[in-house]
């Protein structure tokens, strides 16, 4: 009878796993900055309406 064992990682994919999150965290304060940067294009407008893909 097999037992289920959880996959070992190891340290390279820890790294790999740091550095894709590091690169995740970067990409959303940059986002941020940019909202905050970025004058509203129609701040008088509605968001749009629920709408469907080819309606």
């Amino acid at each position: 009878m097999e037992k289920d064992v959880p996959p070992v990682r190891t340290p390279e994919e820890d790294q790999q796993l740091a550095d894709s999150q590091k690169l995740i965290d970067d990409a959303k304060l940059t986002a941020e900055d940019l909202r905050k940067a970025t004058p509203d294009p129609f701040p008088d407008s509605e968001p749009p309406q629920e709408s469907r893909p080819g309606s």
